[in-house]
């Protein structure tokens, strides 16, 4: 007898429904096993929840070559602070570096590998375990070296920071002296020393300097920021009076080692963020006009210049200012953009000028070189002192010494600033004593306040026994 279309219609349904009862079992098995609520262990490679947490936040970003390494971490003594950053430097060419994207364009970084080797521990760090970072074979930013021994006994009154800022829990804010609104302590200062690598807070104590010029961080990273207790205890001279501690701050170039540095923009750039300086390592020119970029430098408690104000410095030293002219000729097309590039510098220096003199008055703001911004109102209004790098040596060679015209040029925009009533600080990158006895004998009569870096420019020590003799 023939099977009816209607029988065969329900011997399926029978045997579909037996087969989703059977998958239903199965599964039920599964989530009761014994087993199922062990993770198996994964395969060689893999991050486990609890590896993940341990991966430190910046993974995705090689560090640049002075940070490779371990950190200096000695046990009971924190004055051997490890070399930090490499702030920007234009005299000597670096290693060969990855060219970036032209400007706008969301190409991708690629992040350097530090190759270099170890530096050998010098005599005022063999009692520390740790590895030294290895050292840099780029050249840092010129900008370095001491006053005369017999000028480093006076005593600076610090910049008045009468507004309260906030510290870390358990710190106490540091004793400042005060000053008379209104006037610049730079002015007293006859002496200043610039170090930013490689900081001693014993030797940076023991200095003599009126001013001393450090980096915010021994690393660029919030976890080896300076304390307000560290900042107190350079700030106090051996001779019992205060010196001025200023801030380093690259406004210009992003650096790959900062705190602020996202991993993500190694694969998408903000717009603001253009070719990599091929002077200098790891720092990449910015739109500097961008609001981006300046929410990075201040308005907020986790912006670079609010850190520093927080922390409890003098004031801060402005590096690459003179950007606007690296975009001209490196990232054109975003220099294009912009009708005043240089006006655009100009509000960048005031605006940074405004916020932090709100926040700290008598808050501290020095430009280095870009002397020819000097020629604006809006900067010599903004800023307290101007120093300037190589005034007499050094821009065609180590040690060789500047043309006439060269030199006059800068003199005539410093000596501006002199008379508006500006410090005018100058470092010169010098070995050679003749040379050194030179610049001393120039710079006491052009009246400007002298430091003298070793030759090497590596900013990794502070120089004050060259007029000891």
């Amino acid at each position: 007898m023939p099977i009816s279309t209607t029988t065969l219609l329900w011997i399926a349904v029978i045997v579909l429904a037996a087969a989703v009862l059977y998958l239903v079992w199965r599964q039920r098995l599964r989530v009761h096993s014994p087993t199922s609520s062990q993770a198996a262990p994964g395969p060689t490679g893999s991050i486990t929840a609890e590896t993940a947490r341990s991966v430190p936040p910046r993974s995705g970003v090689a560090p640049p070559p002075a940070l490779a390494g371990s950190l200096h971490e000695a046990a009971g003594s924190d004055d051997h602070l490890t070399k930090p950053h490499p702030p920007r430097r234009s005299g000597v060419p670096p290693p060969p570096a990855a060219a970036a994207g032209p400007g706008g364009t969301q190409e991708t970084i690629v992040p350097h590998e530090a190759s270099v080797p170890r530096l050998p521990r010098s005599n005022a760090t063999t009692n520390q375990e740790a590895d030294m970072p290895p050292k840099r074979t780029s050249a840092p930013p010129p900008a370095i070296a001491g006053g005369t021994a017999k000028a480093a006994t006076s005593s600076m009154p610090s910049a008045d920071h009468s507004t309260s800022r906030s510290h870390t829990p358990g710190e106490t804010q540091p004793r400042r002296p005060t000053v008379t609104r209104g006037l610049n302590p730079l002015l007293n200062a006859t002496s200043w020393g610039y170090q930013l690598q490689n900081l001693n807070l014993k030797r940076a104590a023991e200095s003599p300097f009126d001013v001393l010029v450090v980096d915010y961080a021994r690393d660029g990273s919030d976890k080896t920021a300076l304390k307000p207790k560290d900042i107190e205890r350079i700030r106090q001279k051996p001779n019992g009076g205060s010196r001025l501690i200023l801030a380093y701050l690259s406004v210009g170039e992003a650096e790959s080692y900062r705190y602020y540095w996202d991993a993500t923009w190694t694969l998408n750039k903000p717009a603001w963020l253009l070719s990599e300086n091929p002077e200098w390592r790891e720092n990449y020119s910015v739109c500097f006009w961008d609001p981006g970029w300046q929410r990075l430098m201040c308005g907020s408690p986790t912006a670079y210049l609010d850190k520093i104000l927080a922390a409890g410095f003098d004031g801060v030293y402005l590096d690459k200012c003179d950007v606007f002219e690296d975009l001209e000729r490196r990232d054109r097309k975003a220099a294009k953009t912009r009708p005043d590039i240089e006006g655009d510098m100009v509000a960048f220096i005031s605006q940074l000028s405004r916020y932090a003199k709100s926040k700290a008055p008598g808050f501290l703001m020095v430009m280095q070189n870009t002397e020819n911004l000097l020629e604006h109102e809006g900067v010599m209004a903004a800023i307290d002192g101007v120093a300037k790098e190589e005034l007499l040596f050094g821009l065609s060679g180590p040690e060789r010494k500047n043309s006439k015209s060269e030199v006059q040029e800068a003199r005539s925009a410093l000596d501006s600033a002199k008379s508006a009533g500006k410090a005018v600080l100058v470092v010169e990158y010098l070995d050679t004593p003749a040379k050194i006895a030179e610049a001393a004998d120039y710079m006491q009569t052009a009246g400007y306040v002298l430091y003298i870096a070793p030759k090497d420019r590596e900013l990794d020590r502070l120089n004050f026994d060259v007029f000891e003799a």
